[in-house]
């Protein structure tokens, strides 16, 4: 605030700014504890949010066959082959030999001196049944260097690599597709040009092949199943068959068993986000006592209708649970016994599917609570839009009582620039009324 000079006694900025700061003292001091109060709310509701949001992402991950145990294919280190199986595997003994592996087609080409032209004209290369890729060489440019250049430009996307191979007995170009299997064989034709190209075709030219475009093939319990990569993936539901090496007529052993492992580690994943959850609105509502600070929502009733919820499904089902291994403490909070566990889902492997499955009584009423509590429109999401309200409309009021405030500082001003003014007067007045006195005859 500018200061204001004038001939009077009264120091009008001094006196204006302590009557504003004694004016909006109590205000700013009401304004700020809104403020910190709701911001302090909204964090709060973040960290329950938060907490229940991992609750509700660890419940969804038995949706589907996510309640099931898994499977666990077990194979001998020598059969030739790695498999891995998901929960729709059936349980089982399978034979399972591997009579060939995929291979990728490769074609080399004789040695020749790497400056020497090999030829020139039009290169057509077919991979598979796709259509055929036409590239020209042109004269002067059919060095193996440039037919190699002009192969990789055109063909890489469609997953063939040429290469060259210095040697002892010159350069050696390799023409080899990415593809395993039949899908990547490879057909060369050449035309045009000075026909030297020719040399290039798969049929009719001098290349070599040094590996086939062979499909893989595994005999399952003697059914024969044949593929174009080394990766099976469709010969058993739920089986992945890796193919590593051939042993024709030699069958391993592919076991496929229960494996509950998965599962228990996402349960024990849902306890302790369940524990988290409750704990975290038990920490925020506690009362102020024996020590202890309150809570940023003490008193609210959102958090603990939640709680309350939360509990009142667990000990509804409780029985149930109890037989899967869960157990609860006096404080709501959930435990599971392993070994309890690992007897109840060898005895019933649906066991957890029965719980928590989205179409189990339990399940399907935990998920609608979860969507009444948290996301777009849930009661966690309109709490925190209440309180994101309060906060705009507490600024608005801040504006519009600093609006105030600067009418009133107008205000004080004025009036005391004006009594400084008359004082001034006053004093003049005075100060010529005793020098007319004082001139009188005594």
């Amino acid at each position: 605030m500018a200061s204001i000079s004038g001939g009077g006694s009264i120091d009008v900025t001094t006196l204006v700014s302590q009557l504003i700061a004694a004016e909006r003292a109590p205000t700013d001091k009401r304004f700020d504890k809104v403020q910190t109060t709701a911001q302090a709310q909204i964090s709060a509701f973040g960290q329950i949010t938060s907490a229940m949001s991992s609750l509700q992402s660890a419940l969804k991950r038995y949706d589907g066959d996510g309640a099931l145990p898994g499977r666990k294919a077990t194979v001998a280190t020598d059969a030739g082959y790695t498999a891995s199986a998901t929960s729709s595997a059936k349980l089982g003994n399978y034979q399972i030999s591997v009579e060939r592996l995929a291979t990728a087609h490769k074609l080399q080409a004789a040695p020749a001196d790497k400056v020497a032209q090999l030829g020139y004209g039009r290169l057509s290369i077919q991979v598979g049944t796709g259509n055929a890729v036409d590239i020209d060489i042109a004269d002067g440019s059919g060095t193996l260097a440039g037919i190699r250049d002009a192969i990789n430009s055109k063909m890489s996307a469609q997953g063939v690599n040429a290469t060259i191979v210095h040697g002892d007995a010159g350069d050696v170009l390799t023409i080899a597709s990415t593809k395993t299997g039949s899908a990547g064989q490879l057909t060369i034709t050449t035309s045009g040009g000075d026909g030297n190209l020719g040399v290039l075709a798969t049929t009719g030219g001098t290349m070599t092949q040094l590996s086939p475009a062979q499909d893989a093939q595994v005999k399952i319990d003697g059914v024969l199943r044949t593929s174009s990569s080394n990766t099976i993936s469709d010969g058993l539901d739920g089986v992945t068959l890796t193919l590593t090496k051939a042993a024709p007529n030699t069958p391993f052993a592919l076991d496929v068993t229960t494996d509950a492992s998965s599962l228990k580690a996402s349960l024990l994943v849902f306890v302790s986000s369940y524990n988290t959850a409750l704990s975290q609105m038990r920490s925020l509502t506690q009362a102020g006592s024996d020590g202890k600070t309150a809570g940023t929502l003490v008193g609210d009733a959102t958090p603990r209708s939640i709680m309350q919820g939360m509990r009142s499904m667990i000990s509804g089902a409780y029985g149930d649970l109890s037989k899967l291994g869960f157990k609860t403490a006096v404080d709501g909070s959930l435990t599971l016994d392993g070994a309890k566990f690992d007897t109840a889902i060898a005895a019933d492997p649906a066991a957890v599917s029965k719980m928590f499955g989205s179409s189990a009584p339990l399940g399907k009423q935990m998920r609608s609570a979860m969507d009444s509590w948290v996301g777009t429109g849930s009661v966690l999401s309109s709490r925190t839009d209440g309180l994101n309200k309060k906060l705009k409309d507490l600024q608005k009021q801040r504006d519009n009582y600093e609006v105030h405030i600067d009418q009133l500082t107008t205000q004080y001003r004025t009036q005391f620039t004006a009594l400084d003014a008359l004082v001034s007067k006053l004093q003049s007045t005075s100060t010529y009324l005793s020098q007319q006195l004082s001139s009188l005859p005594s």
